[in-house]
């Protein structure tokens, strides 16, 4: 009996790397809400925790396309992330940082994948690169509405919460 057809080493390991990506992603949202919950920022923390949620659903989806594959994956181990932010704004600047880089590391993977002929894969990368896009463009909009503000100043920055997060 013929055995079902797996993904290459190659493929999964790359893959392994967005998976432990979208995990960084989600103890990060999940940090950076529980701050916010702590130091008043309530819109925020319904916001970042339901990035959160759907970092998580993120790697769920990338395991879910290696185990369709065949292959069982090994779940990563991922940094501790920081619990405490300087202020709302430079957690906005830091999840931007963040959103940029998966967006990097998505295009990254799909050119990799690509030159390898791995089409399927390329064409399940696709999700993620326009939900990258999408994240990195909410963010960029996150910065320019705080360019002006007085970042130091909660009262102003609990004024503008709602267009931030609401």
């Amino acid at each position: 009996m013929k055995k079902p057809e797996k993904l290459s080493k190659e493929v999964v390991d790359l893959l392994l790397q967005r998976l432990k990506d979208e995990y960084t992603a989600f103890y990060m949202y999940r940090s950076a809400s529980n701050w916010c919950q702590e130091v008043g920022f309530f819109k925020a923390a319904a916001f970042f925790a339901a990035e959160s949620t759907d970092e998580l659903e993120h790697a769920k989806g990338i395991e879910k396309y290696i185990t369709d594959w065949n292959v069982i994956p090994e779940l990563p181990a991922v940094d501790k992330p920081e619990s405490k932010f300087d202020s709302i704004s430079s957690l906005v600047e830091k999840a931007y940082n963040l959103e940029y880089e998966l967006y990097e590391n998505y295009e990254e993977t799909s050119a990799k994948v690509f030159k390898m002929g791995e089409l399927c894969t390329f064409d399940f990368l696709q999700t993620y690169r326009n939900i990258q896009n999408k994240s990195v463009a909410e963010y960029s909009d996150k910065l320019n509405i705080l360019e002006g503000v007085n970042l130091d100043s909660k009262f102003e920055m609990l004024m503008i919460e709602s267009n931030l997060f609401g």
